[in-house]
């Protein structure tokens, strides 16, 4: 995998994470100002970088975003508060998504408790590890199932959605069905109703006639 090496710091735009702040987002300022970031602060930046730009696309989209403070940031302008430009094309965006693949992977970079040992997982225990060791590891599990919560939890929620909707509809055609069975048999109900009455009517005539 061809994973480039983060070359260069980015420069902070201390205006723009003021006007952030000011549009009531919450910031995160250690990863912005953190020089010699672990892969877990990588990984926290990457996913900070991402909640913010969708904070920001919601409050476009619901027209809130506060006009004194000029024009909405782009999603390359937040990007650059937390890492350069070339280092998010080239490692982030490339690497993360895919290592997110892999649930014991994304346990680890999360920080979670209950996560794998580092010898467990990277088969080697480092003082600190980096996109490129994470780019080995990746190689190494090629032809290995890949399972992504994220995605599991998506196809789950389709499904469900998709079981409602038949049930849904099953409710309703079982309505319609019952609703048209109803209609029959008034239909049937009452020209029986009306044959009894001419079938009385005629034994009176025919009584009359009699006398």
């Amino acid at each position: 995998m061809d994973v480039s090496v983060p070359s260069g710091q980015c420069t902070i735009d201390e205006n723009l994470l003021c006007r952030l702040k000011s549009a009531g987002l919450t910031i995160n300022d250690s990863l912005c100002y953190d020089t010699n970031p672990t892969l877990q602060v990588m990984y926290q930046c990457y996913t900070h970088i991402h909640e913010i730009q969708a904070q920001v696309a919601d409050l476009v989209a619901e027209r809130k975003w506060p006009t004194g403070l000029g024009k909405y940031p782009n999603k390359t302008e937040i990007t650059g508060l937390f890492v350069a430009k070339t280092t998010w094309h080239n490692s982030y965006a490339k690497i993360f998504p895919m290592a997110e693949g892999y649930e014991d992977m994304l346990a680890w970079l999360e920080g979670a408790s209950d996560s794998k040992s580092d010898l467990d997982l990277w088969g080697v225990t480092k003082s600190k590890y980096s996109l490129a060791d994470l780019g080995d590891w990746l190689k190494k599990q090629k032809g290995k199932k890949v399972v992504k919560s994220v995605m599991k939890s998506a196809a789950k929620s389709a499904k469900g959605a998709k079981e409602k909707e038949k049930k849904q509809g099953l409710a309703s055609g079982s309505g319609i069905r019952e609703g048209t069975s109803k209609e029959v048999k008034q239909k049937e109900v009452v020209p029986e109703g009306v044959d009894n009455k001419k079938r009385s009517h005629k034994k009176k005539k025919v009584a009359a006639s009699s006398g």
